[in-house]
C-alpha cells in the first residue's frame, strides 16, 4: 500500500471518531425510554471521561484495528509502505 493511501485511510478513520456524547439505548430518558446520555466515542459507543482517555482510545483501539483490516485487505503482493 502506498504511504499516501495509508495516510488517507488513517485520517479518515481518525476523523470518524469523536469525543462527544451518545445514548446508551434508544429512546432517551427525556423521551420516556431507558437511554442515558454518556460521554465518549459515538462511533464505538465507548464511554470515555477525559481527553487523555480519548487519545488512548485512538492509539490503543482504533489504529490497531484499522491496520489489521488494511493488512487483511491488501491485494498488492509487493506493497510499498
Amino acid at each position: 500500500m502506498l504511504k499516501s493511501n495509508l495516510l488517507r485511510a488513517l485520517q479518515a478513520e481518525i476523523r470518524r471518531h469523536d469525543f462527544s456524547t451518545f445514548l446508551t439505548e434508544e429512546p432517551s430518558m427525556a423521551d420516556g425510554g431507558p437511554g442515558v446520555v454518556v460521554p465518549g466515542c459515538p462511533a464505538c459507543k465507548k464511554r470515555i471521561q477525559t481527553m487523555a482517555q480519548f487519545m488512548d482510545h485512538l492509539a490503543d483501539d482504533v489504529l490497531p484495528a484499522l491496520l489489521d483490516r488494511l493488512s487483511k485487505h491488501r491485494t498488492d503482493e509487493n506493497p510499498t509502505v
